[in-house]
């Protein structure tokens, strides 16, 4: 059968947006964020400027530099200050002439004003950390691997953001095999080190060298097994490559098991798992992230909406109620929470979820809302008055709206007025296929067959691929026509599309039965009414099942599509088709 025109629209939309995978662990750092960091360390260094002897010509230079950098003349300034920091032999001042250089990104300067710097400070790391980028940007691979060695005995007892660095400075150069081998010098001085291994790792990554990748971070799990962030950057690795998605899991499922309180872990394979596609799985990962973090509100807002997704919507009540408890200007999951209520007909409660929400991004949409609910509790007549105060803005409102007003009408059973809106409408904006593609499906309704197959036909000569319009004008065809052949054809190629859609699976079931291949129809209507526990879907397997042979299993599943829908007009009229 067709599929609906409005069908948690807004949430497909959130639920890829929330949970769209990350492809790697750690971001690589651009050329300039990495050198705002040092200025920024290099500034904090550096303080005031220094209070010394200002003879002439220091002075001359002093103020020189300072004039300049306020116009912005920065290599006039960089040359002047590192004049000045030659003379006054001040560290203070060297480091100012060190900042001054490296905005100016005069490495040169910068790399004679901080070993001027490092000489008479020798406790700062900062100055050689400018030099050892200078050297790396200049080529000279080996004196920075020297000028390394004194930064990492500077810092002591921790190394790991000095080795980050030089790895970040030296993915950047040209000279691949000669930052690979400043790397695995310092690898060979600290072997026992787990920081090194990861800086080599991100190295490797960089200049995409995924077997030293490998090698290295297994090689830092190794010495520190615990370590999550290695671990983090280990999976982002493994996923990164074609075939290893089933080690992705094996590897995090084996680290969480030794380490439950991963957090950050648990997260990335989580959204690893939504990216795979396995819901359910990834649902008890957010679950178990909850259990050990029970105010991340992150987790609990994912994990409500794949409850959605899976249809436990008892349970996403639950999370999502936690987390607007947490987040409680969080209009969007007000409208979760108002549907989820609608779908166990508490429409007060729904109204008041709606009704709360005030923000502009979604306000539109909670109006639209209230007025599915005022059209089940109170009636189309108020639904239309509803709308009717509601004032589109632009053609994304106005088509919602319009589309909004059809779906009140046809659920009164107004199906002409409903067309005759989406006539209007279909004028007003004749490209839009969302009002298209309802305008076909009423059409069809009403028994409009030339109207139907136009529009359906339209949107497919805009997108051949619109697995919808080929679903619907194929069941059309199989359900008005004798078109049997044509109609397979086009649900085929919906199939191709989305072969696990319950609406195509339901439509091939249709035109086999029409065809009377009653054992394939079966086959395909069984399929999708596992997949989507529909009334006519139910409509149409017992349907098949009776013609069959098979009524005690129609009345099986007519029984139980009519105690969950009771008004539903196929399902009543297949029923009464056949004096049930």
């Amino acid at each position: 059968m067709p599929s609906p025109v409005i069908q948690w629209r807004w949430f497909s939309v959130a639920l890829c947006a929330l949970l769209a995978l990350s492809g790697c662990a750690s971001k690589p750092v651009a050329d300039d964020q990495a050198d705002q960091a040092l200025n920024s360390e290099v500034e904090s260094a550096d303080g005031e400027l220094p209070d010394v002897d200002l003879g002439p010509e220091l002075l001359y230079q002093v103020l020189l530099g300072e004039l300049a950098a306020q116009r912005g003349d920065l290599e006039t300034a960089s040359k002047s200050l590192l004049s000045a920091a030659k003379q006054s032999r001040d560290y203070r001042l060297a480091a100012h002439a060190t900042r001054i250089a490296l905005r100016a990104k005069d490495y040169s300067r910068a790399k004679a004003a901080a070993r001027i710097w490092a000489e008479l400070k020798t406790t700062d790391t900062a100055p050689l950390e400018v030099i050892a980028m200078a050297l790396v940007k200049e080529g000279q691979i080996d004196e920075a691997r020297v000028v390394a060695v004194d930064l990492l005995e500077r810092k002591g007892n921790a190394p790991g953001s000095v080795y980050r660095r030089l790895a970040e400075l030296l993915s950047r150069q040209p000279n691949r095999e000669g930052a690979l081998d400043l790397m695995s010098a310092l690898v060979e001085q600290n072997l026992d080190d787990a920081e090194i291994y990861y800086a080599q790792a991100y190295l490797a990554d960089r200049l995409q060298e995924p077997d030293l990748v490998t090698e290295s971070i297994d090689r830092a799990l190794e010495l520190k097994p615990e370590w999550e962030e290695a671990a983090l950057a280990k999976a982002s690795h493994l996923a990164g490559i074609n075939g290893q998605q089933k080690s992705v899991a094996v590897f995090c499922e084996k680290f969480l098991k030794n380490y439950p309180d991963s957090s950050r872990l648990r997260l990335y394979y989580a959204r690893f798992l939504v990216d795979q596609e396995e819901l359910g799985p990834a649902l008890e990962q957010f679950a178990t992230l909850i259990e050990h973090d029970p105010e991340n509100a992150d987790a609990l807002n994912a994990a409500g909406l794949l409850a959605i997704q899976l249809e436990h919507y008892e349970d996403a009540e639950q999370y999502l109620k936690r987390h607007l408890q947490l987040r409680p200007g969080n209009d969007q999951v007000r409208l979760y929470l108002g549907q989820l209520a609608v779908e166990r007909k508490g429409f007060a409660e729904a109204l008041e979820y709606y009704r709360a929400i005030q923000s502009e991004s979604f306000y539109f949409e909670a109006q639209l809302s209230i007025t599915g609910v005022i059209s089940e509790s109170e009636g189309s007549e108020a639904a239309l008055g509803h709308l009717e105060t509601l004032h589109p803005v632009n053609q994304d409102e106005y088509v919602r709206w319009v589309l909004a007003q059809e779906q009140v009408l046809r659920k009164a059973k107004r199906l002409s007025d409903a067309k005759a809106a989406l006539d209007s409408a279909v004028e007003r904006y004749p490209d839009d296929t969302e009002l298209i593609y309802a305008r076909g499906l009423i059409a069809a309704q009403l028994n409009m067959l030339e109207i139907h197959e136009r529009d359906m036909r339209k949107l497919l000569v805009k997108d051949p691929k619109n697995a919808h319009a080929l679903n619907a004008l194929g069941y059309t065809l199989a359900d008005t026509t004798d078109r049997y052949e044509e109609a397979q054809t086009l649900i085929e190629q919906a199939l191709s599309i989305r072969p696990e859609d319950p609406f195509i699976l339901d439509s091939m079931g249709w035109v086999k039965y029409r065809m009377g291949k009653n054992s394939d129809a079966i086959a395909y209507l069984e399929r999708a009414l596992t997949r989507r526990d529909d009334a006519e879907i139910a409509a149409h397997l017992g349907e098949v099942l009776w013609v069959n042979g098979e009524q005690a299993r129609a009345r099986e599943v007519w029984k139980r599509a009519l105690e969950q829908n009771p008004e539903n007009d196929v399902l009543l009229n297949t029923l009464k088709k056949f004096d049930q």
